[in-house]
């Protein structure tokens, strides 16, 4: 059952973590993150109640997870100015580097800053401290923090790779390659790197991942340059102007109806909006055109966990996991569902 569109008052505090996970479900973060603030100011409270009869080591860990969930609203905020689909977030940022790659380097620590911290604090050890509070261990804080850290300056590269792919690399050189054609939204590009990984490892570790990386993130049947200009202008618009953006993506879908990735940000789009039958409708023909197209099936978990269909949201999961265990998108997705299922059924 989707959620009311705006947060009501007076719940507690398992029905305002139950609206957080709809909420970001559905792509609606400002109100996740409002429904945060609420179960925040909750938890403090109840904090402030017990520390009298708690016992030291308790009180410290409600402080960590109050930490811990002011620094998921401050993430929120900073989602709610973007579009979470991976496809064409990288695309769109990929395009405008291309265009100007001046003033596209941006420091990690200001990326990802705390709203905890001091100012002469460092962010990333402030939140490595909260990521081991919450039960990871040094080793795997580090970890994650250094994998963000590359995936955040990976977005950021500001030299675009040529135009022409060129001849006699290494296996593990075209598969680079592949990745910064992709982030820059050159995917017919990306498709002839790929294929000369391939070509060249085979069922090796890069060619394998390759193989992957053709069928799941590249479109599975060549498109024209201005069909990708155009589903980037969808995705600029999905910014600013939703109806424009969804009039957008919807003429896509009748002009190149093998074109799967309008399909996927359309059913993006109108889960956003509430409309979920219009949602699974679309988001159905795009695993058709492509059975390996992730996004897709992660955008169908998504109807499926707010409509608690659980059964079918899992196997949507199940589906990414099968294509590519490896996909950093469907843990979080995963979490939320299981969530929601527990709270249904506790």
């Amino acid at each position: 059952m989707k959620p009311p569109d705006q947060v009501p008052e007076g719940l507690n505090q398992q029905e305002y973590q139950r609206l957080v996970a709809l909420y970001t479900l559905m792509g609606r973060h400002s109100q996740a993150t409002r429904a945060l603030s609420f179960l925040s100011e909750l938890r403090k409270a109840q904090s402030k109640t017990d520390k009298d009869e708690a016992e030291a080591g308790e009180i410290k860990g409600r402080q960590a997870g109050s930490e811990f969930a002011s620094a998921l609203m401050q993430m929120l905020k900073k989602m709610s100015k973007e579009q979470n689909d991976e496809e064409d977030a990288l695309d769109a940022n990929g395009q405008q580097a291309q265009e100007s790659p001046a003033n596209t380097e941006k420091s990690i620590e200001e990326d990802v800053e705390s709203p905890e911290c001091d100012d002469d604090e460092d962010p990333m050890q402030s939140m490595k401290e909260q990521l081991k509070s919450i039960g990871l261990s040094d080793d795997e804080a580090e970890e994650y923090l250094g994998k963000l850290k590359k995936a955040l300056l990976e977005m950021t590269r500001p030299d675009p790779p040529p135009r022409e792919v060129p001849q006699d690399l290494q296996a593990a050189e075209y598969w680079e390659l592949a990745l910064r054609y992709k982030q820059v939204g050159w995917t017919e590009q990306a498709r002839d790197a790929l294929c000369l990984a391939i070509e060249i490892d085979g069922d090796g570790p890069i060619g394998k991942k390759a193989q992957c990386f053709l069928r799941s993130k590249i479109p599975r049947h060549p498109v024209p340059l201005m069909a990708e200009q155009a589903n980037i202008q969808g995705y600029n618009q999905m910014l600013a102007d939703e109806d424009e953006a969804k009039r957008t993506f919807e003429k896509l879908v009748r002009q190149y109806p093998d074109f799967e990735w309008p399909y996927g940000n359309l059913g993006s789009l109108l889960i956003k909006k509430g409309e979920l039958s219009r949602a699974e409708e679309v988001l159905r023909q795009a695993v058709v055109i492509n059975p390996y197209y992730i996004n897709a099936w992660l955008h169908l978990s998504r109807v499926y966990a707010i409509e608690s269909r659980f059964s079918e949201a899992d196997d949507c999961l199940e589906r990414v996991v099968e294509i590519d265990p490896a996909d950093p998108n469907w843990p979080g997705i995963r979490e939320l569902v299981d969530q929601l299922k527990n709270d249904k059924f506790n």
